[in-house]
């Protein structure tokens, strides 16, 4: 009776790590230290943005599930650090990266089974850092479509 209450514990929190493998973890590590976080289902959040402004991205946010936001203000060194040992130890892919006049872009995916699950958008400034997650079901072939299609054209140097 012991090992199978040991085995069931055991399995629970098994189960209850696995699910902070994602994006979702660091929202809830750091949700405090935020000035402004959101999280909410797509559906939800669809209603607000405007479909003249997404019109060429429509097809990404109908596979968007969930949408994550983090807006740290002041943002501190360490916190950018914890952010890259995060999506490093994660293994998030690394999409393209932008800097400008001291801003960066980046952006990461997480994928399984030629599958992305997520993808996360950081942007740094001088003052701010925000964090965007986007829990997704997109196919690569799909991603890769949309890429294609998109007037945004990621070159390599």
């Amino acid at each position: 009776m012991k090992n199978s209450f040991l085995i069931l514990v055991a399995a629970v929190l098994l189960t209850s790590c696995a699910s902070k493998s994602s994006f979702n973890s660091f929202y809830a590590e750091h949700k405090d230290e935020c000035e402004f976080s959101i999280s909410t289902p797509a559906f939800f959040a669809n209603l607000f943005i405007p479909k003249d402004d997404v019109e060429e991205y429509k097809d990404l946010f109908k596979k968007v599930k969930h949408y994550k936001v983090m807006i740290f203000e002041n943002e501190k060194a360490s916190l950018d650090k914890q952010f890259d040992r995060f999506i490093k130890r994660k293994n998030y892919a690394s999409i393209f990266k932008v800097k400008s006049n001291g801003d960066q872009v980046q952006l990461y995916f997480l994928e399984n089974k030629n599958t992305i699950k997520e993808i996360v958008l950081k942007i740094k400034s001088d003052e701010d850092f925000v964090v965007l997650g986007l829990k997704t079901n997109i196919s690569e072939k799909d991603f890769n479509k949309f890429i294609e299609k998109s007037s945004v054209k990621i070159t390599s140097n």
